[in-house]
C-alpha cells in the first residue's frame, strides 16, 4: 500500500477480491429433522431411547433386597436420598417370572460396564440395569423405520417402537410401553 492510498480505498479493493474468490452460499435444507436418544446395549443389541425419557445414568448402586418380587427386581437403591426400585431390564425381558431368593440376590455382582438409566414418569422413578451406555446417538428421521431386526426376541417386541439405522439398527426401545405394561407394574408376586 502506498502512502497515496487511502485506506478505505485498500479495503474496498480487498472486499472485492474476496468477493471473486469466495464460495457460494450452500442452498437451504429446511426438511432435515432429526431424533436423538441414548444409545444402550442388551444382550449385544444396540437400543436407543429417547433422550428426555432418560433423568440420568448412573452406576450400578448398592441395592436392599426385597422379598416376595420377581427375579428382575433387584432392590431398592437410595439415589441422592430417593429409594428408587433397580430392575434388570435382561431378566424382564427373558420373560422368566421365576422368584429369586434374598440370598441369590445378594450374590448377583454387577459387570463394570452395566449401568443405570434413571426412568421418572408421572410420579413413578425406577432404575433400569442395562449392559452399557454407548452415549447419545442423533438419527436423522428420514432412516426411521417401522421395522425391528427378525433377530429380536419376541417378548422385547411389546416394548420397541421401530428402528433407525445407522451404521446398524439401533432399535427404539419405548419406555412408555415398558412403564405402561402390566407385568412390568406388578413386580410383587402373587
Amino acid at each position: 500500500m502506498s502512502s497515496s492510498t487511502h485506506p478505505f480505498d485498500y479495503l474496498e479493493a480487498l472486499e472485492q477480491c474476496a468477493s471473486l474468490y469466495a464460495a457460494p452460499i450452500p442452498a437451504e435444507q429446511s426438511d432435515l429433522s432429526y431424533w436423538q436418544g441414548i444409545s444402550f446395549l442388551l444382550n449385544k443389541q444396540q437400543y436407543v431411547v429417547q433422550l428426555g425419557s432418560v433423568t440420568e445414568i448412573l452406576l450400578v448402586p448398592q441395592t436392599t433386597p426385597l422379598p416376595g418380587v420377581h427375579g428382575w427386581v433387584k432392590g431398592i437403591a437410595n439415589v441422592r436420598g430417593r429409594l428408587i426400585p433397580i430392575i434388570s431390564l435382561t431378566d424382564f425381558l427373558s420373560n422368566d417370572d421365576s422368584l429369586l431368593n434374598i440370598e441369590t440376590q445378594r450374590q448377583a455382582k454387577p459387570e463394570a460396564s452395566n449401568r443405570i438409566l434413571v426412568i421418572e414418569k408421572k410420579d413413578m422413578s425406577v432404575g433400569l440395569i442395562v449392559d452399557e451406555v454407548q452415549g447419545m446417538m442423533q438419527f436423522s428421521a428420514n432412516t426411521f423405520s417401522d421395522e425391528i431386526p427378525s433377530s429380536l426376541p419376541t417378548s422385547v417386541h411389546p416394548y420397541t417402537r421401530g428402528s433407525y439405522q445407522k451404521d446398524h439398527h439401533y432399535v427404539v426401545f419405548s419406555i412408555e410401553g415398558l412403564m405402561t405394561s402390566e407385568r412390568f407394574l406388578k413386580a410383587a408376586s402373587e
